[in-house]
């Protein structure tokens, strides 16, 4: 079935950014069969500033893949010079631009900084998704979405991670939610697109459950309130995980345990440290996919341990209240937008007051002005990064712009474009860093989202979200809007909203690689339109009965493919043994006038760690 897309507005446009990668293949493995992607396979794109980078591009699927099969010339040492610049940056997402502001703060007045990305947009994975319904702006999340709001921090300059960045842009703690329309009778809704999915804090949700049967399907709500005794488990599998979820350890609270935790998967660790049965681990897999690409099989238990899995609290721990996560409007598309206006204030149209910064115009002049001391360039690609006379000198960068060459003379450089990329694009890299790099496992992830005229066919379960086993995808959700500027959407089942589908490709039981394989493939030879009748069809398996009709409620559905969205945190990551060195330290290191800063080497990937590492590389590139 075709659906009618009564309320976009240009249709498919298409990105010209491309994913960082040389021609380089001798030190990388070998080249995988590609078929090339196109408009049939980007699909819809929405409206505004964001719809022609929606996800992976087209043109930067397929030059990534050209580049790496060494279908492109290698470029002449002999090309002219363009500009010379102190400091560039590889890379546009939350690293790269909190590499940006680093240079900012602490730069002198004759330095100058340029910013390469090769998408249409800067953000990395923290973009939005913008519909127009029935006369309502509708934003969403492409990719990373929802946070805690940090501890107060009276001097910035003393934390790390969101605290620091939070203090220092003054973004409000108290958020702007709108509540129910009058009349309503209240459901319980999540406000990100996690939350409802992690075990401590999905009772701020009423999620349904759907156990499909031969005559349709059962939906459960709320299934831990009332212990599992009304889904069609049986009873050993509700024992099991009702002893997964009440499971706790008393002596993993002072971290002197974290290196044994990190030398097994999670999986390993409820299976022979607590003894539980395969149910456990099946029960944790959609929350770990969710947020770090793979399930508990793949996982290194001092991530669950990160995380608060159950097994890893205290007792005193586990009595702690969390607090609700919160999301902007377009997900962490709001945070990279704060970083961009502080680095260049006429970037995004207005001033500094939180509306302004969420939902105002992309000045995209502003951002690449000669004489300004940090430009931004985008659509453009890194292709080669080298030292240009020995690893103390300085580093030529050559990157592709407008279809042509041109190179950029620098004293130094930080990559933070993703591992998968750097170690195509860095020309001169050592073996040690060429090994490590070869050891990061990278997760593909998918999220779609659909525009629809209204939601009345959910409000009728009594749900906001929703799991099930079979079928396409595994979960998905409706957010309590946020309001702010032009995104004002009412709270109401008959009024419109977006619903998120948040898909992992895991596959229990094959190795880490198979597995981020696999799901990759799929992501890349799957068109727009077979993916639309999944979710279609999927949507009328669980909605039918209780009104849904795809045809009247659904008016645009934008896909968001993310390739490599994750590096999966495998058991060693984190920790350095007494055999190896743990890959992630040796490419922290940096090499000559090169430094890495990008989110996977924190291994969750968060938007205030991943500008952390931005700042530690432009640290080592600025003043060294």
């Amino acid at each position: 079935m075709r659906i009618t897309r009564r309320d976009f507005i240009n249709g498919v446009l298409m990105g010209s950014g491309a994913v960082l990668v040389a021609a380089r293949t001798s030190k990388a493995r070998q080249p995988m069969p590609h078929t090339e992607v196109g408009e049939a396979w980007y699909g819809e794109g929405g409206v505004g500033d964001y719809a022609p980078s929606h996800g992976n591009t087209p043109e930067g699927v397929n030059t990534a893949h050209r580049l790496r099969d060494g279908r492109f010339a290698s470029f002449p040492n002999t090309l002219p010079v363009d500009e010379h610049y102190d400091v560039v940056i590889v890379g546009g997402g939350m690293a790269g631009l909190g590499a940006a502001w680093h240079f900012k703060k602490h730069a002198r007045p004759d330095q100058r900084c340029l910013l390469l990305d090769n998408h249409p947009l800067f953000g990395g994975e923290a973009k939005e998704n913008e519909f127009h319904v029935d006369g309502e702006t509708l934003l969403a999340p492409q990719g990373a979405n929802g946070f805690f709001v940090p501890a107060f921090a009276d001097d910035p300059e003393s934390v790390t991670g969101d605290a620091r960045y939070y203090a220092e842009f003054a973004i409000p703690r108290e958020l702007p939610y709108g509540d129910w329309a009058k009349g309503i009778t209240p459901l319980n809704i999540c406000r990100d697109n996690y939350g409802y999915l992690h075990w401590l804090l999905e009772h701020n949700t009423d999620v349904g459950y759907f156990f499909g049967t031969p005559n349709g399907g059962q939906w459960v709500k709320n299934i831990w309130q009332n212990q599992l005794e009304d889904t069609p488990w049986s009873r050993q599998q509700r024992q099991s995980m009702l002893a997964w979820r009440n499971s706790r350890n008393d002596t993993l609270a002072d971290g002197r345990r974290d290196p044994w935790l990190d030398s097994m998967s999670y999986q390993t660790y409820l299976q022979h440290e607590k003894g539980l049965g395969p149910e456990a681990a099946a029960a944790a897999d959609v929350f770990l996919a969710a947020a770090f690409g793979l399930g508990s099989d793949a996982v290194s238990a001092w991530v669950a341990k990160d995380v608060a899995m159950p097994g890893m609290l205290s007792q005193a721990q586990f009595q702690q209240t969390m607090p609700r996560r919160q999301a902007f409007p377009g997900g962490n598309s709001g945070f990279a937008r704060y970083f961009l206006k502080h680095i260049m204030p006429a970037a995004i149209a207005g001033g500094k007051h939180f509306d302004d910064i969420m939902t105002g115009r992309i000045n995209f002049a502003a951002l690449d002005q000669a004489g300004s001391p940090i430009r931004i360039r985008l659509r453009s690609t890194a292709v080669s990064v080298q030292h240009a006379a020995g690893k103390h000198g300085p580093v030529q960068v050559v990157y592709m712009h407008g279809g042509k060459p041109h190179v950029v003379r620098t004293k130094g450089v930080v990559m933070a474009s993703g591992g998968w990329m750097n170690r195509h694009v860095v020309s001169d890299l050592p073996d040690d860093f060429m090994h490590a790099y070869l050891q990061f496992n990278h997760a593909p992830f998918l999220v779609a989202n659909v525009g629809l005229s209204n939601w009345r066919f959910l409000y009728e379960l009594g749900v906001t979200a929703c799991r099930w086993l079979d079928g396409f995808a595994y979960t998905c959700n409706v957010r309590q809007p946020m309001y702010v500027g032009r995104h004002k959407p009412v709270l109401h089942p008959d009024k419109p909203i977006v619903l998120t589908f948040y898909i992992p490709f895991y596959t229990p039981g094959l190795p880490v690689k198979a597995q981020t394989v696999k799901g990759r493939s799929e992501l890349l030879h799957t068109t727009y339109a077979d993916y639309e009748r999944q979710i279609i069809a999927q949507m009328t398996t669980l909605f039918a009965a209780t009104g849904f009709d795809a045809e009247r409620d659904i008016r645009g559905i934008i896909l968001n493919r993310w390739g490599h969205a994750y590096v999966v945190p495998e058991p060693g990551f984190f920790y350095d043994t007494n055999q190896r060195t743990a890959p992630r330290n040796i490419i922290k290191q940096g090499y000559g006038r090169i430094a890495f800063g990008h989110s996977e080497l924190q291994g969750f990937q968060h938007w205030g760690p991943a500008a952390d590492e931005g700042r530690r590389a432009m640290e080592q590139v600025l003043f060294s």
